[in-house]
């Protein structure tokens, strides 16, 4: 992300703050639903790339939920199909009680997150924010004499919200199996947001982008090759080394990239900098 921000301020004169990008762009959108997902931030695997394809995110949510699902208890129990099927209004949404809607509603009424089963304690059965805490730590680690004493806790302080104590046991019971599952919002969330701003630079900046993404895994040969069959699946010419033009980095030239000396094999520092060096004395190799 910030090799292109580098590179853009550089050829454009441009200057992007990744943070200030829109979260409701259309672009990004669809270059994610289409599943161009190579140089995607945690979404480049092939698994990955049929999921999100399925799923067409429509939002940052989206995005976060997919990453805090694409696990193997979430995989194992199947989480991942149900909540592309409710998003795609294949599956019935179903909340057990009304209050549950602002909590679950993002997430197609699944339980995906940690601080989602801390919420219905605390809207629910009127639970302080450190004792949902306590709770969340009960289920996560399975500590079933814990848990025993919370239900007695929940269904008493949902009773006293007028929640019917059979629908407040069998909640209990639904969270405490999610709850095995569920991953923490604020980690997901932030890896999320470094996933969009990934696809949106390739959306709307492609040359730059790739430029800047072979520049950083010029080291790998695989990865070089992977990304430079992307670029020509996208229109992007990369070009081969030059010994007059090309520099350390690769560089967009209009529609193109350049090969950067840095991804050509034995070729040492010391060598590109005598290219580089003569080049500039000479204004030619």
């Amino acid at each position: 992300i910030n090799k292109t921000v580098e590179i853009l301020s550089q050829s454009v004169g441009r200057k992007l703050d990744p943070d200030e990008f829109p979260l409701d762009d259309k672009k990004t959108f669809e270059l994610l639903s289409r599943g161009d997902l190579e140089g995607i931030f945690q979404l480049e695997s092939s698994g990955m790339r049929q999921i999100v394809r399925d799923l067409k995110p429509s939002s940052l949510e989206d995005i976060s939920s997919i990453l805090a699902l694409y696990r193997p208890g979430p995989l194992d129990a199947g989480l991942i199909p149900k909540f592309i099927n409710r998003k795609h209004g294949k599956e019935l949404i179903d909340f057990p009680h009304d209050s549950l809607v602002p909590i679950l509603k993002d997430t197609y009424g699944i339980m995906v997150y940690q601080e989602q089963i801390m919420k219905i304690a605390q809207d629910l059965a009127g639970y302080s924010l450190g004792q949902a805490d306590l709770l969340r730590r009960a289920m996560g680690k399975k500590k079933i004499k814990e848990m025993e004493r919370h239900r007695q806790i929940f269904v008493d302080g949902a009773s006293n919200k007028g929640v019917d104590s059979l629908l407040a046991n069998n909640l209990f019971d639904q969270m405490v199996l999610f709850a095995e599952y569920c991953f923490n919002k604020s980690h997901s969330t932030a890896y999320g947001a470094v996933t969009y701003q990934t696809a949106y630079l390739k959306a709307h900046y492609p040359v730059a982008y790739m430029a800047a993404l072979l520049t950083v895994n010029a080291g790998s040969t695989e990865k070089v090759q992977r990304y430079i069959s992307n670029c020509n699946s996208m229109g992007i010419n990369v070009m081969p080394p030059n010994i007059n033009t090309s520099g350390v980095d690769f560089t967009p030239n209009d529609n193109s990239i350049l090969f950067g000396f840095s991804a050509v094999k034995n070729l040492g520092d010391g060598a590109i900098r005598k290219i580089i060096s003569s080049r500039e004395e000479d204004g030619e190799f």
